[in-house]
């Protein structure tokens, strides 16, 4: 009987912990995507209006 509880609350905590280390990894994850996305973001490959006076189809 002990055995089996403790079992149970093992398995319990270990999940919990996975879990938290899966979101914790995520985060990172999204931390350097956003970071990779700015480093090499050039500013001659974003859209931009063009000027009235100058010709944007050309």
């Amino acid at each position: 009987m002990r055995d089996e509880y403790d079992a149970r609350l093992w398995q319990d905590s270990h999940q919990q912990t996975y879990a938290g280390i899966d979101r914790l990894i995520e985060i990172v994850m999204q931390a350097f995507r956003v970071l990779h996305r700015q480093h090499w973001a050039s500013p001659w490959t974003q859209e931009r209006a063009c000027r009235p006076d100058f010709r944007c189809d050309v």
